[in-house]
């Protein structure tokens, strides 16, 4: 015994009444009188509020650009099953202090993992932001395919076109809605307006002095005072916030499923400058200084 239900998108679902089968083999034909009865809404008032410094017009080139290339930055996901990506990473492997300032050995290694690049979710991003703490240690992530094809990265970001020095290229500028107070990104996505296709994404992390001040100062006072006991503490010095960001570029694999081929991200740590005199309090300038760490897929390695 059976019954069919009907449904559809604004209007009343509708259920028959019961129908019997006396075979697996039984075939018969049935009509359905259907009536057709809209779902009534309340009356719906659609207003435009904008808060991006661009005109309407640059607004919906913007958006016609990011249309464009929707449907591959929603397959390059950090969470898609690829198979394994044979890649070379290079990462910091050891800061040692010499001569006043720090300096940073790098890494060179290939690896086979599981994703190209780790992310947090874009429900996470949105929320709390590219940068984080996790098992006491700080994070910065990207604006990945993920992150990009996600309706909450619209809904905190202004979109605007930026013309290229290329007549086949031409980018997709975003930077955060006025008012986010969480470590966001800026940057633009180059596209291939030929192939209809995104090349390159060149990135910057934004408002990083409330985020250093509040997850790195501490850590950084406890150490230095752990070896230098009570000093004062200066308020940091970022130099110049847009070299800290990075640059993704994307590639096709079989099919239409994309992946971000190579990377470079240069995420902030904090160091410092002191002066010590015995028999008074020290004095230190907390200073950002620039991590690097890079990726390169070589091949894929199916599952």
């Amino acid at each position: 015994m059976y019954r069919l239900l009907v449904a559809r998108i604004g209007y009343q679902s509708w259920a028959s009444d019961t129908l019997h089968v006396d075979w697996a083999s039984e075939s018969r034909s049935l009509r359905l009188d259907i009536p057709v009865e809209p779902i009534p809404l309340p009356e719906l008032s659609v207003s435009e509020e904008n808060v991006c410094p661009t005109t309407r017009e640059q607004r919906e080139r913007a958006f016609a650009l990011y249309e464009s290339v929707l449907p591959i930055l929603a397959t390059v996901s950090h969470t898609a099953d690829l198979g394994s990506l044979r890649m070379q990473m290079v990462r910091p492997r050891k800061v040692y202090f010499r001569g006043g300032t720090y300096r940073f050995e790098r890494d060179t290694t290939t690896v086979v993992v599981p994703k190209s690049l780790y992310n947090a979710s874009p429900e996470h991003l949105v929320a709390h932001g590219y940068a984080g703490v996790v098992d006491t240690m700080t994070t910065f992530y990207a604006p990945d395919g993920d992150a990009l094809a996600a309706p909450g990265f619209l809904a905190t970001h202004c979109l605007r076109p930026v013309r290229s020095e290329e007549e086949a290229t031409v980018g997709l500028g975003f930077e955060p809605k006025p008012g986010r107070e969480v470590v966001d990104v800026a940057g633009v996505l180059w596209i291939d307006t030929v192939a209809g296709e995104p090349r390159e994404l060149e990135f910057q992390y934004t408002s990083l002095r409330p985020f250093l001040r509040k997850h790195l100062e501490p850590t950084l006072r406890l150490w230095v005072e752990a070896h230098h006991g009570r000093v004062n503490f200066s308020a940091i010095q970022i130099r110049d916030e847009s070299r800290f960001g990075g640059v993704l570029h994307f590639g096709r694999l079989a099919g239409d499923r994309w992946l971000i081929r190579e990377w470079r991200i240069r995420r902030p740590a904090l160091v410092y400058r002191g002066y010590f005199a015995a028999g008074s309090r020290g004095q230190v300038w907390p200073m950002t200084r620039s991590l690097e760490f890079a990726g390169e897929v070589l091949a894929l390695i199916p599952p």
